[in-house]
């Protein structure tokens, strides 16, 4: 089999090249629209996901589900670690173990470009990656990530462009809200059997596509 390249005249088409540049030609209507917003937000290179609750809430005290209360003395404290955490193991990286891991240097370059700002601790040399963060819209969350650094650095992206990078920049969405339990919010699940019993065997008999009246199920969201 031979390539053979895409021209105008083979009708709408999109083309991607070294996952950097993208043509697109006679694009219309919705499907289209939306099959080209995916393939140019595909990530072909390895990103790491570090996922956690938040901190120990006001509401989880009581026991109560939903609502949007801050966050307890031990959801600070937690906060706190979390910061530290992130701040020492997943933003930094030692310099002599990129040595040690020399064979997966091309793949680490690719993934997190050039970064110009470098640390020492502990007499070790540390290079800083760009990382983000995200929460929901809820109070606790946005609590949870209160201690977090937000430095800014000299960055290159993977297509040679240098910008100014503000570290752990927090982004709050909405589609990571947990799950509205509607009538049900902020009361406890004890509250919620002896007020509607019913409504609390469904949500034991089927939790995945049981939905709160008023509210959402997991299938939902």
């Amino acid at each position: 089999s031979q390539y053979e390249p895409v021209s105008d005249e083979d009708g709408p088409h999109v083309k991607i090249i070294n996952s950097k540049q993208f043509i697109v030609h006679s694009i219309r209507g919705y499907l289209q629209l939306k099959v080209v917003h995916f393939v140019m937000n595909l990530h072909t290179l390895p990103r790491t996901f570090y996922l956690t609750r938040h901190g120990q809430s006001e509401y989880n005290l009581l026991g109560k589900i939903g609502g949007d209360s801050g966050l307890s003395e031990k959801g600070v404290e937690y906060a706190k670690r979390l910061a530290k955490f992130a701040t020492e193991n997943i933003a930094k990286q030692s310099v002599q173990d990129q040595v040690n891991f020399k064979s997966d240097d091309s793949m680490r370059s690719s993934m997190t470009g050039s970064v110009t700002d470098q640390t020492q601790q502990n007499g070790q040399q540390h290079k800083i990656h760009p990382c983000r963060l995200w929460t929901s819209t809820m109070r606790r969350t946005k609590e949870t990530a209160q201690f977090f650094p937000h430095e800014s650095f000299c960055h290159t992206w993977d297509n040679g462009d240098v910008g100014e990078w503000v570290q752990f920049r927090p982004m709050a969405r909405r589609n990571l809200d947990e799950l509205y339990a509607g009538v049900c919010d902020g009361m406890t699940y004890k509250e919620i059997e002896e007020t509607f019993p019913e409504e609390f065997k469904r949500r034991q008999d089927d939790k995945l596509a049981y939905r709160y009246p008023r509210g959402e199920s997991y299938m939902d969201v």
